[in-house]
């Protein structure tokens, strides 16, 4: 198993923007100390919500301060990029990281960050993909061409050229089977779930990338895709299910404040039609919801191992938490948080993932 430690940058009012990004780095430490394998940063816009809004340059500074750890994005917003210089960027860090950048893209969702760009949403899945292909098509190749309805290159080589042939590309999706039939397609891997849905149909996504893998004659490989989970581990049980409630619970007022797709009684831009529902369900969520998840790692080892074994039946090998939600805990819990966790429940749950079946 493979287990990656998810940082938004969250900035709750008592923190100055240069601790928050003290505490990204010192984050990304921590988890190469720990043993953990990835870390994985954010892009956020115009809000305190997420304060990473160039993930190749904080993505750089981590690798200058880390040796081991590799560094991926879930994800950068494509839509809002110039593919070219997005692709030199996502090289320069490769090289200066030795190799272990992970380039994760999605198409964004919320509505005051397309404003800020003056980019459609409407327009959001054709920009993903094409930039998306166009970043790959540079990585990988050179003088490439690309006739596109949004970009257009004639013969163009990108320098440096990246240590890793090809640099691993990862989209992250939900629910839509055509969204895994074009990573598919393409060979790119999955990343499932989101920061701020307390309980997403993992089990449903997980399914639909499974079967159009075996569709497209391809191996069901499951460490080709990500899950994304709450997390918080403390010796006694009690304290790590109360201790995380006021971050989470800023986090979540944070998210209702600043993360809609669409007005509220507003048109809902034709991208966007399986938000439908999203104040309806945003509107209810709570520290409970997320709790009470079947899904959420937080406890002692001991319960947070009896879910893992939940999570390993549904065939999850690669396990992204996000473990200081909120960004408003105190970093010595944050610590022996991700400290207990690496030192019982990875041990733990890597043993019963090789156990036969």
């Amino acid at each position: 198993m493979k287990f990656g430690v998810f940082i938004l940058g969250d900035k709750p009012n008592h923190l100055s923007d240069q601790q928050v990004f003290a505490n990204v780095l010192e984050e990304a430490r921590w988890a190469e100390e720990l043993g953990y394998d990835e870390v994985w940063l954010a892009e956020h816009h115009f809000s305190p919500y997420g304060m990473l809004a160039d993930l190749p340059l904080v993505a750089a500074a981590i690798a200058a301060q880390t040796e081991r750890i590799r560094v991926g994005t879930a994800c950068m917003v494509s839509p809002f990029h110039n593919p070219i210089q997005l692709a030199e960027r996502i090289a320069m860090v490769d090289v200066l990281s030795g190799g272990r950048f992970d380039a994760g893209f999605g198409r964004g969702y919320q509505a005051h960050e397309f404003q800020g760009f003056g980019v459609s949403m409407d327009e959001a899945t054709g920009r993903y993909q094409e930039c998306v292909d166009i970043v790959n098509l540079l990585l990988t190749q050179e003088n490439v061409s690309y006739e596109g309805k949004y970009f257009q290159l004639e013969d163009v080589t990108i320098y440096p050229r990246p240590v890793q042939r090809p640099v691993p590309v990862w989209g992250t999706v939900m629910k839509t089977p055509s969204s895994f039939e074009w990573l598919a397609d393409r060979g790119f891997g999955a990343i499932i779930g989101n920061p701020y849905t307390v309980d997403p149909d993992l089990q449903g996504a997980l399914d639909i990338y499974l079967e159009i893998q075996a569709k497209k004659g391809l191996d069901a490989a499951t460490e080709n895709v990500w899950a994304l989970l709450n997390a918080f581990c403390h010796t006694d049980d009690g304290f790590a299910r109360t201790y995380p409630r006021e971050s989470v619970e800023l986090s979540i007022e944070t998210h209702l404040k600043y993360s809609n797709p669409f007005e509220r009684g507003g048109e809902i831009p034709a991208d966007y039609k399986a938000y439908s529902d999203w104040f309806e369900k945003h509107d209810k969520q709570s520290y409970e919801q997320v709790l009470n998840s079947h899904l959420t790692l937080m406890g002692d080892p001991e319960r947070i191992i009896t879910k893992m074994q939940t999570v390993i039946d549904m065939g999850w090998r690669n396990i992204m938490l996000r473990m200081s939600r909120g960004g408003a805990m105190d970093r010595t819990k944050v610590y022996e948080s991700m400290k207990l966790f690496a030192r019982e429940v990875i041990p733990a749950a890597t043993e019963l993932a090789a156990a036969p079946a």
